[in-house]
This record gives C-alpha cells, structure tokens and sequence, in this order.
C-alpha cells in the first residue's frame, strides 16, 4: 500500500509519487530516513529521539517503540519534510519539530 504524500505543486496537496524510506535506528538517539519522488528529488532526514518520544508518541527509546511511533506518525513526518528546506549540498535534515 503506497501511502498519499505531500506534493510541491499545491501546499497541503496529496500526491502518491513521494515515498519514504523504513526508518533506521542510528545509535539509541536517532531515526534516519529518506524521502524520494520522480521530480522533487532525494532526501536525507532524521528525527531525534526526544521528537519521536514526545511528538509521536513513542513510550520509550526501543527500537520497537521508535519504530511504530515513525510509521503511526508518517502524515506529520511527511508535513514537515513539505515544510522544510532541502538543502543543495546533501546534508541529511534534522527535524526537531513536527506539525499537529
């Protein structure tokens, strides 16, 4: 199932063309993932264990509960990667705050 995504063209609008990686638990303090679609390009992000704990929910730092709070919260994830800036060089992208 490809879940609907944010579209560049129409803020707030839902595209499926843009995808998101399964995320990765990098150290026990960090989730990274990419974002990628035909036309808007490639991303690196990464959300910080104290996000995902206090803005998706997860009850503790596992990498079970990291996990499912990232794939319960991939609409706002999706929001924030809409709202933020890209960076020309490849930087991976840190998301500290996520819209409601």
């Amino acid at each position: 199932m490809n879940e609907p995504s944010i579209d560049q063209t129409v803020p707030g609008a839902l595209s499926p063309d843009l995808q998101v990686t399964a995320p990765m638990l990098v150290d026990p303090s960090e989730l990274w993932f990419s974002v990628y679609g035909f036309g808007w390009g490639y991303a690196a992000y990464a959300l910080p264990a104290p996000t995902v704990l206090a803005q998706l929910g997860a009850a503790n730092e596992s990498a079970k509960q990291m996990t499912l709070a990232f794939e319960l919260g991939k609409r706002r994830i999706r929001r924030a990667v809409h709202e933020s800036d890209r960076p020309e060089n490849g930087e991976r992208i840190v998301l500290s705050e996520l819209p409601s």
